[in-house]
């Protein structure tokens, strides 16, 4: 992510966390009762913290409660950064209830910059521009995996 990229260009200390993994580990720290020492694990050390990928599948109650509790302890001592394939309006389709979906995203969006982006996956956009490759008849090579490139 290139804010991410910036951040640290310019001297912050930034943690990119894909979401799923980060139910994960709020999900272990329940288990053992360490979700405020998993908490603090991933804010503590962190002047940005990226979630990529929030609200992808629907969250149980208890995981969101411990999001907001997430959200709640970097409310106002750290800088989230937040990327959804949803909007805001559809949040509830993913948490147990609107009250969770209010309490997390008044925290979110309170003193936030919003950034909607629109057009094409770049993803998509470079899988289209790759040349097509002419079907193989007769061979029992299986086709070659293009070379992955540096952003």
């Amino acid at each position: 992510m290139v804010l991410g990229r910036a951040a640290v260009e310019a001297g912050f200390r930034v943690r990119f966390l894909r979401a799923d993994l980060l139910v994960e580990a709020l999900y272990r720290g329940l288990a053992d009762n360490s979700v405020g020492r998993v908490i603090d694990g991933v804010l503590r050390r962190s002047d940005l913290v990226i979630v990529d990928e929030l609200v992808f599948s629907p969250l149980d109650g208890i995981v969101a409660n411990h999001l907001f509790r997430f959200v709640a302890t970097a409310y106002e001592t750290r800088s989230l950064v937040i990327t959804s394939n949803w909007p805001f309006e559809q949040w509830t389709n993913f948490l147990p209830d609107a009250t969770s979906a209010t309490a997390i995203l008044h925290r979110f969006l309170h003193h936030a910059d919003v950034v909607v982006l629109g057009g094409e996956s770049y993803r998509l956009r470079e899988a289209r521009s790759r040349p097509q490759r002419a079907e193989r008849s007769g061979t029992s090579d299986p086709p070659r995996r293009p070379a992955l490139q540096k952003d």
